[in-house]
């Protein structure tokens, strides 16, 4: 009997799973009033702080593979939550300079909750070295697909 994984291509089987996966995650953070773009994007601009890297949009949507307005909306909704704030940086009046509050410290402290929990979803079933295994197919796939898109 023909398997439903030989009919379909994989990049079927790879969106259908982030689909999933997004709205498992945006359920999970909705008590906290947040996205799983938002929450990648603030734990982004959380970390890039923390190693000294001055945050722009233009910095965000290389580092996030995001359209400007893509960012510009995101940063937008964590503003508007209480996430983050934007202030005009001292040294260059026209670029912006975003700050991480006490409100997303607190969430980031507790975040990995819910990507945890999907992951341990994606995985339910596997022993640790297919687990382990998993991963390294994952990134093997991803530098593919990244190389080839880089030698455009």
């Amino acid at each position: 009997m023909q398997s439903i994984f030989d009919r379909y291509p994989y990049s079927l089987y790879i969106k259908l799973i982030a689909q999933k996966v997004r709205e498992i995650i945006d359920q999970l953070l909705k008590e906290h009033g947040l996205n799983s773009s938002q929450a990648i994007l603030l734990s982004h601009i959380h970390q890039s702080i923390e190693e000294h890297k001055e945050i722009n949009r233009k910095f965000l949507e290389k580092t996030m593979a995001l359209s400007g307005p893509s960012v510009t909306n995101l940063l937008n909704g964590l503003e508007k939550s209480g996430f983050i704030t934007r202030n005009s940086s001292p040294a260059d009046g026209r670029n912006l300079r975003i700050e991480v509050t006490d409100k997303a410290k607190q969430f980031l402290s507790e975040r990995s909750d819910a990507f945890s929990k999907s992951e341990d979803l994606i995985t339910q079933g596997m022993s640790d070295a297919e687990k382990a295994m998993f991963v390294s197919l994952l990134t093997r796939a991803f530098e593919n697909v990244e190389n080839q898109l880089s030698k455009r």
